[in-house]
């Protein structure tokens, strides 16, 4: 099963606990942005204080992530209509939106801001508690 990820997700899965789990689980197969990536890369200080390691070996944590980092330019047909969806409540999510809107996936993220995605669309926001029942 496809799963966008957001980058609340992946700091979480960084910091440790269930979220890393889940992301080494076979049946899934993780997918996210260049952006989402650079989003969770300025908080690597605090990732780094969180878990109790440096920033090095958070970077390297995030490296092994078995997350497929996509670039703009594979889901930029969808940027529009997810700009029109998530734009006004946080630009900073239109591009996790689009690559789950171009795979037609689950996007998986913590925000509640993300349950304003209309139900006639096809991708749908799963909270952490919701894809540990898919497991």
């Amino acid at each position: 099963m496809k799963v966008c990820v957001d980058a609340n997700v992946i700091i979480s899965a960084l910091i440790g606990g269930v979220t890393r789990e889940i992301l080494f689980d076979p049946k899934f197969e993780f997918i996210s942005t260049e952006f989402t990536i650079n989003e969770v890369r300025k908080y690597m200080p605090l990732i780094a204080e969180k878990s109790r390691a440096s920033v090095k070996k958070a970077k390297i944590a995030l490296s092994v992530l078995p997350i497929n980092i996509y670039k703009r330019e594979h889901y930029s047909g969808k940027i529009e209509e997810a700009n029109r969806i998530i734009g006004k409540i946080d630009e900073n999510d239109v591009d996790i939106l689009a690559l789950a809107l171009k795979f037609g996936c689950y996007l998986w993220s913590n925000d509640k801001h993300f349950d304003c995605i209309p139900e006639n669309i096809k991708t749908r926001c799963i909270k952490t508690k919701e894809i540990i029942a898919f497991g």
